[in-house]
């Protein structure tokens, strides 16, 4: 059993350093030594200090080989949902009447482990139009813009995807 759950912490900390350093590179404007280093010293860094999470396999099932499709299936829906966010709010702003209805929205809280709930609330926040203010108990309190941003809240789709993340569902 501690040779399994060694085997564990071991390709959960390649997993996570490998998924850091490819972002840190796709979003690094040119390829260079300097560049690659600071990317290999980040990934390093955070690496090490998200141990906790990567070696509690009841909490952390995002960096599961057999749950990688529904990671990227979360960040491919994610980019589209911040897209859309960013065309209807430019839409707003540009628009003369500036229709917007500023509220704060109760959301129910359906992830159950505390790093899907904090998943949710950034990807949340990341959307434009919307802002997690705070988790009180099991809900979220969120600034939305709109009506609109605000119905979308409910069953929202980027929800669905968390959840089958944390739930590990093919």
């Amino acid at each position: 059993t501690m040779n399994k759950k060694k085997r564990f912490i071991n390709r959960n900390y390649i997993l996570l350093f490998g998924f850091l350093f490819g972002f840190w590179l796709v979003l690094s404007p040119r390829i260079s030594v300097e560049s690659i280093t600071i990317g290999l010293l980040a990934s390093l860094m955070v690496t090490y200090f998200s141990k906790s999470y990567i070696t509690d396999e009841g909490e952390l099932s995002f960096f599961s080989v057999k749950n990688i499709k529904n990671v990227f299936t979360y960040i491919s829906r994610l980019l589209i949902e911040i897209v859309k966010s960013n065309i209807h709010v430019a839409k707003i702003v540009l628009s003369p009447s500036m229709p917007i209805s500023p509220q704060f929205v109760r959301v129910p809280v359906k992830p159950k482990k505390d790093f899907y709930k904090v998943l949710y609330g950034n990807s949340i926040t990341l959307t434009p139009g919307t802002l997690t203010v705070d988790i009180i108990g099991d809900e979220y309190i969120v600034h939305a813009l709109t009506d609109d941003a605000a119905s979308d809240l409910k069953n929202s789709i980027i929800e669905k995807h968390i959840l089958s993340i944390e739930g590990g569902k093919q």
